[in-house]
């Protein structure tokens, strides 16, 4: 019987380290899911976009077993700090001050800012022109750093989601809301809610402003260098094979 006992807690014991094991191979990978057509959870509960798409087909060219999921925004730079994530893939721009404290993957896209307001709104772009204006933007984006530092005389709104602006928006509350250009018109202008609003003012890009950044990319643990291979040699070989194209081309057109 004391045979069979520690037999048994020695199959459990190796149980357990193995599936530990097999659990240390999954890459854990978080994504803010409020920013549609990029990142967002369709009416089954299912994680769909852009980025999704393209993490799936990265983990699959660098043979990687990942799991995608949704986490809140402000919290995942500092949780893949902490090692609560092992990547994040949520339309991440590549900073000098991001560089500091996490490591990115090659860059997969150079996207173009803009500000959205209702059709027949008229705006001088400047300091001076939009002081007093309401800005809606999400906290702790690129987005939200270049109103803070470039209109200080603006009243900005800083919201958790990348949906909630367009509610300030389109009740109100809110002059102008700036984001991803290709965010606003898939996501915003070609629904529904709006019909009303349009692009305004100019296209802002990495080239213009610092708070920009160098461009988009996956963002990973400083510690893991080996991951960050991993991803680059996934990143190229859709590159290569046409993957990256064909996704830009479903969801852009491009």
């Amino acid at each position: 019987m004391k045979t069979s006992l520690k037999s048994l807690c020695a199959a459990m014991i190796l149980a357990a380290t193995f599936g530990a094991a097999r659990a240390a191979d999954k890459i854990d990978i978080a994504t803010d899911a409020t920013f549609p057509p990029f990142e967002s959870i369709d009416s089954n509960g299912k994680l769909i976009g852009y980025d999704v798409e393209l993490m799936e087909a990265v983990c699959a060219a660098a043979k990687l077993d990942c799991n995608i999921f949704n986490a809140a925004w402000d919290g995942m730079i500092p949780g893949l700090i902490d090692g609560k994530y092992d990547a994040l893939i949520s339309q991440l721009t590549v900073t000098e001050k991001r560089r500091q404290v996490i490591a990115f993957s090659d860059i997969y896209d150079h996207p173009i800012f803009r500000f959205v307001a209702k059709k027949g709104s008229s705006f001088e772009f400047t300091p001076e022109g939009l002081k007093g204006k309401t800005i809606a933007v999400q906290t702790g984006t690129p987005m939200d750093a270049y109103v803070t530092s470039h209109i200080p005389g603006a009243v900005i709104k800083r919201y958790d989601t990348g949906s909630a602006p367009y509610l300030e928006l389109t009740a109100g509350r809110a002059d102008l809301h700036m984001s991803y250009q290709a965010q606003i018109i898939h996501s915003f202008l070609k629904s529904e809610a709006g019909k009303d609003y349009e692009l305004v003012g100019p296209e802002y890009t990495g080239k213009d402003a610092k708070e920009f950044g160098e461009g988009v990319a996956i963002a990973i643990n400083k510690k893991n260098t080996k991951l960050v291979e991993e991803v680059n040699k996934g990143l190229a070989i859709i590159r290569e094979n046409g993957q990256l194209k064909a996704l830009n081309a479903k969801y852009f057109g491009e």
